[in-house]
């Protein structure tokens, strides 16, 4: 059983690996660092955002512990002390015009365009987006959940 289902990974990484060979030479209308911009450089992390809603409503139903839908906490407290104690993660390689305080606001450097990767400001990575991941990964649980239970039993 277990060659088998090896047989099939590797032919679907075959595959995969032919299909990528294959599309290599026509050019795109957007470059590589097109796709980069919107990983790392959204204030938001849709892609984030969304990877954790989906896990979060796959292993909600998979597994049904109740526990994943109080994921977020954790991730919210650190985000609530450094609003509050810490002006930024990194001083050291941040300049003081990005710190939370100083030229703008806590809302702008820890949820919109103040404090970004390439001003090297690592906040939002380290703090935000551990927090939107976290949330969207509860609310897919929470909306599993009452999905499941939801459903009429059948007769």
């Amino acid at each position: 059983m277990f060659c088998l289902l090896n047989t099939d990974y590797t032919r679907i990484a075959l595959f995969m690996h032919r299909s990528i060979e294959t599309l290599r030479p026509i050019r795109w209308q957007y470059p590589e660092y097109a796709w980069y911009h919107i990983f790392a450089y959204r204030p938001y992390f849709p892609v984030h955002t969304f990877v954790g809603f989906y896990f979060g409503w796959l292993l909600a139903r998979r597994l049904g512990h109740r526990a994943m839908i109080w994921v977020w906490i954790l991730p919210a407290l650190i985000l609530c002390y450094a609003v509050v104690a810490i002006p930024t993660l990194t001083p050291d390689i941040t300049s003081p015009l990005l710190w939370s305080g100083a030229n703008q606001s806590w809302l702008t450097h820890y949820f919109g365009w103040g404090c970004r990767i390439k001003d090297r400001c690592f906040d939002q990575v380290l703090l935000t987006q551990p927090f939107y991941s976290a949330t969207a990964y509860s609310i897919g649980a929470l909306l599993a959940f009452r999905s499941v239970t939801s459903r009429p039993a059948i007769p």
